[in-house]
């Protein structure tokens, strides 16, 4: 079992070294998600549409555009686990927890509409509501998505070091929002042993390590990631959370 993980999490990161060596270091999930959310919102409209104008074209324009959202849904999801792992070792932080649960429900929502229209036409009664319950679901996914990408809240930092607050919340927000650490609180960012040199930091973040050497829950950032100069500069950043 450990050696089927251990292979899997080497295959991951090969794709992901593989995509960044072609000049894409970034997520997958980000460059994916809009085209689901795009089609339940146009869905939600074209079935309002369809009411007011009395036009049966807008509700079928409004059907389709359900069904190609659940089809995008397939991959995206894919591609948010893949990221999941890969940049965040599977930690079940909060705002991950959240956001898998209303992607199942939003997968709920969006297959019973397809099925209702299948079963009882496209302009069944029970489409709005489904769609209007889908399109605030995908705005609660796409709330606690900021706040992976961006911290739970905004976070400032003087001119000088507003290079590394940028780095930070690309990349470290998510788990450490404001110095913390949502993984395990017992070993925040604030005042952490790491932060002794800059030297020091750059090494703990490009192969994370406990204190007895063993391999740390951190998923590790590379130089391709986090290139040596930003690292300076989220350095800079860091230290002044101490403070």
């Amino acid at each position: 079992m450990c050696e089927d993980s251990d292979g899997n999490m080497r295959m991951l990161a090969s794709l992901y070294d593989t995509l960044a060596r072609l000049g894409y270091p970034h997520p997958i999930h980000p460059t994916e998600v809009h085209a689901p959310i795009g089609l339940i919102v146009g869905a939600l409209i074209f079935r309002i549409a369809a009411g007011i104008l009395k036009r049966n074209d807008l509700a079928r324009a409004a059907h389709f555009s359900i069904v190609l959202a659940l089809i995008l849904l397939i991959p995206t999801i894919v591609f948010g686990l893949m990221d999941w792992e890969h940049y965040y070792s599977g930690a079940w932080i909060p705002a991950i927890r959240i956001k898998i649960a209303a992607t199942a429900i939003l997968v709920v929502l969006v297959a019973s509409a397809v099925l209702v229209a299948m079963k009882n036409g496209i302009e069944a009664k029970p489409i709005l509501p489904l769609y209007v319950c889908a399109f605030a679901t995908v705005v609660v996914i796409g709330y606690f998505g900021g706040n992976l990408v961006y911290g739970s809240a905004p976070s400032h930092a003087p001119p000088a070091e507003a290079a590394g607050l940028a780095i930070y919340n690309a990349n470290c927000a998510g788990c450490h929002p404001k110095g913390g650490n949502v993984v395990d609180p017992a070993r925040p960012v604030v005042n952490a042993p790491q932060l002794g040199s800059a030297a020091d930091f750059v090494k703990f973040i490009r192969q994370p390590s406990r204190p007895d050497g063993s391999p740390a829950r951190m998923p590790p950032f590379p130089p391709e990631r986090i290139s040596d100069a930003d690292a300076a500069a989220l350095y800079e950043y860091v230290t002044q959370l101490n403070r």
